[in-house]
């Protein structure tokens, strides 16, 4: 009797523990998720203030209370991707960018379908592969990127990002055909989209498809419009800065060369805007009023460009040549020789050269 009583008492004492040991575990894991926010807040704070070092420490804890949560990894991924710029050494930086790597394939087992993932991961393929020493090794990161890319462009094909992405993808490795569709399903979906605007106008001029180009550079230049503001004198984002990637002048050489001197006059104008330090553009938008025989405006613009950049010495034959024409043949002389000191083997400028000295001698007699 005494024997059953101690095993009933050893039981219970048992069966308490057990229980306060499951409690015990249920409340640890009901201040988990808390603990990891706490350290996920520290962790979002001080990479805001780009102390990416504390910040890392403080997610990696996070990371530990909550595994299962993939939005505190994608600060801690912003956070390797930023000290991998900040570093000066390859290897470190190397380093940084595989533990970027190793986040983004632990998140895509937690959530394979999600597109935003494999476009990180590519992009840090990318910089793997732009890193690497081996050739192999650089062949496989690159590689790798491209699944990346396409797997995130099926899963949501309807983002005209991710088309971009794969398009822009597919044109580095030459498959240009598929690059260009992929541009042209960026722009149905997108008709802003302004990068895979100008990546097909620079793949129409290389196929002499100027018109093509054209439209296509028109197209960036009507989001440039919209998204100008005149009260700050500002352009949206959308558009970096109105001119992406000096389109504007592109395509006012285009329509100079096809000798629309308006069109051509009024893009450089435009490009000039915010490039007013420009010799080149300067030089070109005075070749578009000589050629449209504003004559005036071509003095006025080639002495913007030479005064900017003096060692543009082709500038000098050009307003010998307008002057000649606007009939101040000192002028004309003055400049062409000082062209034909830098350059006395064009024979076609001695030859005006002399001619013009004849006329301006009969003159004088």
């Amino acid at each position: 009797m005494k024997e059953s009583k101690r095993l009933a008492k050893d039981t219970r004492v048992i069966i308490v523990a057990a229980i306060t040991l499951l409690i015990g575990f249920a409340l640890y894991q009901f201040i988990l998720p808390w603990i990891a926010e706490y350290h996920y807040r520290n962790g979002y704070v001080t990479n805001t203030y780009k102390k990416y070092k504390q910040s890392v420490v403080h997610l990696e804890k996070a990371h530990k209370s909550s595994p299962w949560e993939t939005y505190y990894l994608i600060t801690q991924v912003k956070n390797y991707e930023a000290l991998s710029k900040k570093s000066s050494d390859t290897a470190e930086k190397v380093d940084y960018l595989k533990k970027a790597k190793d986040i983004y394939e632990y998140m895509l087992k937690i959530n394979p379908t999600n597109p935003w993932y494999y476009n990180g991961l590519a992009s840090i393929c990318l910089a793997l592969s732009n890193f690497s020493q081996d050739p192999e090794v650089r062949r496989d990161y690159f590689e790798q990127a491209g699944k990346a890319y396409e797997n995130a462009a099926r899963i949501d094909a309807l983002n005209p990002l991710f088309q971009m992405s794969l398009g822009y993808y597919y044109h580095r490795i030459g498959r240009v055909d598929e690059a260009y569709a992929l541009y042209e399903k960026c722009v149905l979906l997108d008709d802003w989209f302004v990068e895979a605007y100008y990546n097909m106008a620079e793949m129409d001029i290389s196929k002499g498809q100027l018109d093509k180009a054209v439209d296509h550079f028109e197209q960036i230049a009507t989001a440039d419009r919209v998204s100008y503001n005149p009260e700050t004198k500002t352009y949206n984002a959308w558009v970096k800065g109105g001119n992406y990637k000096n389109y504007r002048a592109k395509l006012a050489e285009i329509y100079l060369s096809q000798k629309k001197f308006d069109l051509a006059i009024k893009y450089f104008d435009w490009a000039l805007e915010k490039n007013k330090d420009d010799a080149k553009l300067w030089r070109s938008l005075g070749v578009a009023y000589h050629q449209s025989r504003k004559l005036e405006r071509a003095i006025y613009a080639y002495k913007q460009a030479i005064s900017i950049d003096p060692d543009l010495n082709d500038i000098y034959k050009y307003l010998g040549y307008v002057y000649y024409n606007v009939g101040l043949l000192n002028g004309s002389v003055e400049n062409l020789t000082k062209y034909l000191k830098i350059n006395p083997s064009d024979n076609k400028a001695k030859s005006d050269l002399k001619k013009i000295k004849r006329i301006l001698r009969t003159r004088k007699r």
